[in-house]
């Protein structure tokens, strides 16, 4: 059986986001119908079963940490752990120098492949699907893509592809020159911050990073995959899950106070997609968590990955 090591990036001061974010994190937001931001990505690895997982914090972290070890860690200590991993407060590391920080913790997990994950999108994914696609393709990288708009491709790290899901260009937020997808004039693939990669690979790209300087995923460790011709995309329109979803295949980064309010008016206009009795897949919320969602959970995760999965070509 694949071992994955889950790491949630949940250490952004959000700076988009003052003045909400001037006494916490931005993942520790409070979002909508009781639950926060980082409630999202932890439920969909819930779900996923991927049970064993590091979170990194470093701004504000007071309220974030409240609420994983009240509610979030007993909820994986069933099954697994979330581990809490806090870099010093002054450190400028970077999404990479984050994780290159906890290689020692990392190792003693033994895992085969690492999911990096960011904290702070609103989604649902079964990342089960994005694994099988992950270890089809023995990439050394596989990156989850959404479609974008062309006039808002400059937020975002942009792909080209081949016709075998592999990565032969990537630019992040480019301004100019913004290649557009095949077969949807006016979109652009864009990275939605989610990586899956073989473990013994990123392990030696990590050890290699001087832990003095700042050092990106997105700006600095892609770039040089993609050269080497080593990463994949995972298209993030063939994940499937099941029930009814009434906002399929949405995504949002809320980064800014526009995308944030934004957001939350499409989760209070579509409140059966977070919950609800034919919810198969529910956003959890602290502290109001029914039983049947548990059992239906549980059950889900139990079924074989063939039942659910998408066939890829």
């Amino acid at each position: 059986m694949c071992r994955v090591l889950s790491i949630v990036l949940a250490g952004g001061a959000g700076k988009r986001l003052q003045p909400l974010t001037l006494k916490q994190a931005k993942p520790a937001l409070p979002f909508v119908r009781r639950r926060r931001i980082i409630d999202f990505v932890l439920s969909n690895l819930y779900h996923s079963g991927f049970n064993q997982l590091l979170v990194l914090t470093q701004y504000q972290p007071a309220s974030l940490h409240r609420h994983l070890q009240q509610y979030w860690q007993p909820l994986f200590a069933s099954s697994g752990a979330l581990q809490l991993c806090r870099a010093p407060a002054d450190a400028d590391q970077g999404t990479a120098g984050a994780v290159a920080h906890q290689l020692s913790v990392i190792r003693d997990y033994r895992p085969d492949v690492i999911a990096i994950l960011s904290a702070d999108h609103v989604y649902k994914m079964d990342y089960r699907q994005m694994l099988a696609f992950h270890l089809n393709q023995q990439a050394a990288v596989t990156v989850s893509a959404v479609a974008v708009p062309l006039s808002l491709a400059r937020q975002f790290g942009i792909f080209s592809t081949d016709a075998k899901h592999h990565i032969v260009k990537f630019c992040e937020k480019p301004q100019a020159d913004i290649p557009t997808i095949p077969e949807r004039p006016g979109y652009a693939l864009a990275s939605m911050g989610n990586y899956l990669f073989d473990a013994s690979y990123l392990c030696q790209q990590l050890e290699q990073l001087d832990l003095s300087c700042h050092h990106d995923f997105g700006h600095h460790l892609l770039p040089q995959i993609c050269g080497q011709q080593l990463a994949c995309v995972y298209d993030f329109s063939t994940n499937q899950l099941p029930g009814e979803q009434s906002l399929p295949h949405y995504w949002r980064d809320v980064g800014t106070l526009s995308a944030y309010f934004h957001s939350k008016l499409d989760m209070m206009q579509h409140p059966d997609w977070l919950d609800g009795p034919k919810q198969h897949w529910p956003i959890l919320a602290a502290n109001k968590q029914p039983l049947r969602y548990r059992i239906a959970s549980a059950a889900f995760r139990r079924l074989p990955l063939q039942a659910h999965q998408p066939l890829y070509s």
